[in-house]
């Protein structure tokens, strides 16, 4: 462990001095499994849950839709794409995550419940605990971290790349010393894999997303204020909670 992290220590300043690369556009593949969804929500039970693992074990159970992330020095917007090899988890849906360096805001645009919303607040990332196994992700070096989502109830692990010291990531996801390019949430039940990333010494320029309807603003609290109310309601029904809210 202590090899590791020192090499982790000469490899993190050694790149993090000659970085100059601060644009670039990094491309996802989010995969999705129903019955690793399903056997996440510890408090439905088991036989329930291995019930409905059963009737999702079949051909439909996993499925993939891409994303991608730009960036430049002072903000990066991460948005869900279409094509004909995925499918979109949030059809007809906005999802925008976008964030301000410079400000440290967010302005992050999704559907919460049904009722489409802007987070704006101070931008504030997840308390990871470095670790330090290792291995290769779209031609980088990578080391692992993790943190428990005592929201949702599930473990993230992530993996980020040593050379690319930019601390962001696909979705919500960011405050590690790496670009994020890979996160795996409870066990394999949702997995971000950067599948490409393209850097430019050249300015990237990124447009804060425009809101097409009226959407009510709300900050960090109270979103999660939100979740958490629906999913003690769930967990009363004993029903998932992802129907209703992104896993």
């Amino acid at each position: 462990m202590i090899k590791n992290y020192y090499l982790f220590s000469i490899v993190f300043l050694t790149t993090f001095s000659c970085f100059s690369q601060e644009n670039g556009i990094v491309s996802y593949t989010i995969s999705h499994n129903w019955v690793k969804r399903y056997m996440a929500c510890d408090y439905i039970p088991k036989a329930e849950r291995e019930r409905l693992s059963y009737v999702w074990s079949g051909e439909g159970n996993e499925w993939t839709e891409k994303a991608e992330l730009n960036f430049n020095a002072n903000e990066y917007l991460y948005f869900e794409k279409e094509d004909e090899d995925s499918r979109r988890w949030r059809k007809n849906e906005d999802y925008f995550i976008y964030r301000d360096f410079t400000k440290k805001v967010t302005f992050d645009v999704m559907t919460v419940l049904s009722k489409p919303f802007v987070i704006q607040d101070t931008l504030v990332c997840q308390n990871w605990k470095i670790k330090n196994d290792m291995k290769e992700i779209a031609n980088h070096i990578c080391m692992n971290a993790s943190f428990y989502d005592s929201i949702k109830g599930k473990e993230v692990i992530a993996w980020f790349a040593l050379d690319l010291p930019i601390s962001i990531g696909p979705d919500r996801y960011c405050g590690l010393p790496g670009l994020i390019l890979e996160i795996n949430e409870a066990n394999g039940a949702v997995v971000y894999t950067a599948t490409n990333v393209l850097l430019s010494n050249e300015k990237l320029v990124i447009d804060k997303p425009v809101v097409k309807k009226k959407r009510k603003t709300i900050n960090n609290q109270e979103y999660y204020n939100m979740v958490i109310k629906y999913i003690n309601e769930c967990k009363k029904l004993q029903r998932p909670y992802f129907w209703g809210i992104p896993f």
